[in-house]
């Protein structure tokens, strides 16, 4: 008797583990089903790639997998190969929205870089993706260009390669406004930008190329 009430006491406990191991199964399996869905409509929709939107995709699937996991060792093999497949999909998924937030920072930083260089240079004047420097006239082009002259001279021992790159872009764009216009400009003036370019060139040929050199040996190291 005693030895069916044993075999009656093994046999409860295994259903109870098997039910209990059935049931985390069901729960993993359905948690991570769902994650799956939401990776996939993240998928088809059209990328939003901001930090908020990576923020709210990261709470959610440590959320979910926290709630999986909790599980642990109940789990049966299917259930965990179907983990870590999610676990990769969000790995890929990591991968992308970083890339991406990266790319955007970067952009945006080099458009604050070029704007404040651009105020900088040229005070309240706004330049346009056309480069047409417009606002160049025959009355203010010797004080845009001294303006233009002093403040490299001032900051010439602080730019970087790619401060550089821009000043020679803005200034070659500057002479081309100053030429469609020199018809109308005094001789005075005319002559005061002349030494002024003068002087930008002799400060452009020594600090440019040492800007590079400097940039060079800094990524050797």
């Amino acid at each position: 008797m005693k030895h069916v009430q044993i075999i009656a006491g093994m046999l409860l406990t295994c259903a109870i583990i098997t039910s209990c191991g059935s049931q985390a199964d069901k729960t993993a399996d359905r948690e991570l089903t769902q994650l799956g869905e939401y990776f996939d409509s993240i998928k088809v929709a059209t990328p939003v790639y901001t930090e908020d939107n990576w923020d709210k995709i990261k709470t959610e699937y440590n959320n979910t997998i926290a709630r999986v996991e909790t599980a642990g060792e109940k789990l049966s093999d299917d259930v965990n190969k179907k983990l870590e497949t999610t676990k990769a999909d969000y790995n890929s998924l990591k991968d992308d929205y970083e890339t991406h937030i990266s790319e955007a920072k970067a952009k945006e930083e080099a458009k604050d870089f070029k704007m404040k260089l651009r105020t900088a240079l040229f005070g309240d004047y706004k330049i346009g993706s056309d480069m047409q420097f417009n606002f160049v006239t025959a009355n203010n082009a010797l004080p845009v260009y001294d303006r233009f002259v002093s403040t490299v001279k001032e900051n010439q021992n602080n730019y970087s390669r790619e401060d550089w790159d821009e000043i020679k872009v803005l200034y070659e764009a500057l002479d081309t406004r100053k030429n469609e216009i020199e018809k109308d400009l005094a001789s005075s003036d005319n002559l005061k930008i002349a030494k002024l370019k003068v002087k930008f060139a002799s400060i452009n040929a020594v600090k440019r190329p040492l800007a590079k050199v400097s940039e060079n040996d800094d990524a050797k190291q």
